[in-house]
């Protein structure tokens, strides 16, 4: 290993090194980490496991106990291999600044995203990434399935929402949004959509991401045929109250970041009323109206607003957008096939 600046790095040489022309593409797995070693372990070993070759790893931790994981990554350990990239910072980045910091050190013209505590549920899964991106040209993002580590059953509050209210999780549909615990990308996407926002402390920057995928052109496919199981380990998440604060407040941060006033105005409404209940406490939004008001200039700066088609076609999918509010179409709470627990919230 070898240290520079805060950053500890496996220092072997990357696969993109030894790509050196290759004509298969070079997929870089990339896996943001947080106090998880042991489902860490499990998530980076079902990657090397792959068939697929040429792949790379990359992973970056904010992990605050560093003993257990420098000694996996350090020469000789467990997983000390020529493809495996480990960066440590010490500063605490979030998941949407550690995703983006592996983002930017991944050299695969394909990227692979996984949770910390999810694995891929066979070893084809690489091959079956690239035969989708090759069967469909418009589609950036590919959504994976997610079964329960445990159970195995199909996690239906891990799946994104279907065009049409009758279509089940093991069905491929087009969607407009992912849920980032087994994600494929284009590497072109980032490069036309940007990053993940790195000032979303916890949860819906894949949403947030996908807005803007969707405005540059690209599709979101859902594909069943690519699965992870996800553990959901609780070591790393925030507090319950807290979740359900950053969890509000970053729906009214995506708003504004991307969607007309009118949208920013009845979303904030409905999600003011929505955390006092949720939580059952004003405390809490004082709390969120504190955070979003300290970094307001950066979320004007960053105010850019989609095309009109873009809404349109969000729209057109009955999923996060209806009328002039930003979230769930009421159906998907309210309709015959209506889930209620959505409104308990923890999607």
């Amino acid at each position: 290993m070898q240290e520079t600046d805060s950053t500890t790095v496996t220092a072997n040489g990357t696969a993109a090194e030894r790509h050196n022309g290759r004509d298969t593409p070079l997929v870089s797995y990339i896996i943001a980490t947080y106090n998880r070693v042991d489902s860490l372990v499990d998530a980076v070993e079902s990657a090397l496991d792959q068939r697929y070759r040429p792949i790379e790893v990359v992973v970056v931790s904010n992990s605050t106990d560093r003993t257990r994981e420098d000694k996996l990554f350090s020469d000789g350990g467990r997983l000390d291999r020529h493809d495996v990239q480990y960066y440590h910072f010490a500063e605490r980045m979030g998941a949407p600044g550690a995703k983006n910091a592996a983002i930017e050190r991944a050299s695969g013209d394909i990227i692979v995203q996984m949770d910390d505590d999810a694995v891929l549920a066979d070893d084809t899964a690489t091959d079956e990434v690239l035969r989708l991106f090759d069967s469909y040209d418009d589609v950036g993002i590919l959504a994976f399935q997610s079964l329960d580590y445990y159970s195995g059953d199909v996690k239906v509050d891990e799946t994104p929402d279907p065009p049409e209210f009758h279509i089940e999780p093991d069905e491929q549909f087009r969607t407009t949004s992912f849920i980032g615990m087994g994600t494929a990308f284009r590497r072109e996407v980032f490069e036309k959509a940007g990053l993940y926002p790195d000032n979303f402390v916890y949860g819906f920057e894949e949403m947030d991401l996908s807005i803007r995928v969707l405005d540059a052109g690209y599709d979101i496919l859902y594909t069943p045929s690519v699965a992870v199981y996800h553990k959901k380990t609780p070591e790393g998440r925030l507090s319950d109250k807290e979740t359900k604060e950053r969890l509000v407040e970053n729906r009214i941060n995506i708003a504004v970041r991307n969607l007309p006033w009118r949208y920013v105005l009845f979303t904030t409404v409905i999600y003011s009323v929505y955390v006092v209940l949720l939580t059952r406490s004003l405390s809490s939004l004082v709390n969120v109206f504190r955070r979003l008001y300290e970094k307001r200039d950066r979320l004007r700066a960053e105010r850019n607003v989609v095309d009109r088609e873009t809404i349109k076609r969000i729209k057109s999918s009955q999923t996060m957008l209806f009328l002039w509010w930003y979230g769930p179409h009421p159906k998907r709470i309210l309709g015959r096939n209506g889930n209620l627990g959505r409104l308990k919230w923890e999607l």
